[in-house]
């Protein structure tokens, strides 16, 4: 997933460039070449950090993120929960985080997409995803160098899917069922698996 915000305007020439490196190597997704030529117009103006902040520690052991989540209840204080994810998740460049990454055994997530509107501009999409199951899942596609903000600096090539179906429950604990592709279906599935204890390394991509 394509960052949003950056340190000063020559870390975001830089990661422009590398980008369209990328680009023509075939690398981007459907969701990232469009941000991506946002971008390259004249009228983009990135975000830039006003500060650096203070950042929240992550769970990195192994050990402790290859224990499957609790089921989460009404006892649980949701709301707590999730603003620790949303807190956590601002201090770093990524886009989702699951409640274990943060110490919190518990079956909830945390997405924070950017996406295109109408007009052009950038605008975030938030998902909260509680006890998520997916049901169902079609046309199985390699994910080169997947990455995990519980192991810096490790990519991963990945097997994921471009289509799935999941069943999960809001933060006001109703039931929902979604239907999500490209780039949402990937981040859902990558947290869908912190949730069962599982990680990128789980679904290494092994060619045939």
């Amino acid at each position: 997933m394509l960052k949003t915000i950056f340190k000063d305007q020559y870390e975001f020439d830089t990661y422009v460039l590398n980008q369209i490196g990328r680009l023509e190597k075939g690398y981007l997704t459907k969701s990232e070449r469009e941000i991506l030529n946002k971008m390259l117009t004249k009228d983009y103006k990135p975000f830039f950090r006003k500060e650096e902040r203070k950042k929240l520690p992550l769970v990195t052991d192994i050990n402790c993120l290859t224990q499957p989540c609790q089921e989460v209840t009404k006892e649980d204080n949701v709301k707590e929960i999730v603003q620790k994810l949303k807190d956590t998740l601002a201090c770093y460049d990524g886009v989702g985080l699951t409640a274990n990454q943060i110490g919190i055994q518990k079956k909830i997530s945390y997405i924070k997409l950017p996406k295109i509107t109408k007009d052009r501009k950038i605008e975030f999409s938030e998902f909260i995803l509680i006890n998520a199951k997916i049901i169902e899942k079609d046309r199985p596609i390699k994910i080169s160098n997947e990455s995990c903000l519980s192991f810096p600096g490790v990519k991963v090539s990945t097997v994921r899917y471009v289509f799935i179906t999941v069943e999960y429950y809001n933060e006001k604990m109703e039931l929902q069922t979604g239907v999500f592709q490209d780039i949402e279906a990937l981040v859902i599935q990558h947290e869908c698996s912190h949730q069962e204890g599982k990680t990128i390394f789980d679904y290494k991509w092994r060619a045939k």
